[in-house]
């Protein structure tokens, strides 16, 4: 055998530098990922409980529509209450579990054809518009929204 194949003085060298090599690539996008792995879970868990009172407000809006138009007479930014044994709108925001939650009631505007403009138009007085947004900081400022059109509810005059 010629020397060339049984020479193996340096290899052992040559061998633990590329293992350092390879884990000083690897090594970093692993710890990267797991972390970013951990930090997307909470930010999950903060987006299903948001999508989950966010239904729920708009399940408040309609118990609230059932008992009255005249709850929705004032435009403005609310948020749900309970009241004795049901549902209304108290003023401003609340915050639950570090989720802020929020409904905007606006007028509603429809043109010559009956079609909901952004601008100009005749007001509709049967017809609000609520805009609902759940909003959190941790561990990244995100929110989840709704819009909904509220109308008249049977013999709500």
């Amino acid at each position: 055998m010629s020397k060339l194949f049984t020479d193996t003085r340096g290899q052992l060298l040559i061998e633990a530098l590329i293992a350092l090599a390879l884990a000083a690539i690897l090594l970093p996008a692993l710890f990267a990922g797991f972390f970013a792995s951990k930090q997307g879970k909470a930010q999950q868990e903060q987006r299903i409980e948001a999508v989950a009172l966010l239904k729920e407000t708009e399940e408040v809006v309609r118990s609230v529509r059932e008992k009255g138009w005249s709850l929705f007479s004032s435009n403005g930014t609310f948020h749900p209450a309970i009241s004795g044994s049901s549902w209304s709108f108290s003023g401003g925001s609340e915050s639950i579990n570090g989720l802020t939650r929020s409904l905007a009631i606006s007028d509603v505007f429809r043109d010559a054809n009956g079609v909901i403009v952004t601008s100009g138009g005749t007001l509709d007085p049967s017809t609000k518009r609520v805009n609902i947004v759940i909003s959190w900081n941790q561990p990244y400022a995100s929110n989840v929204s709704s819009t909904i059109y509220v109308t008249r509810y049977l013999a709500n005059t």
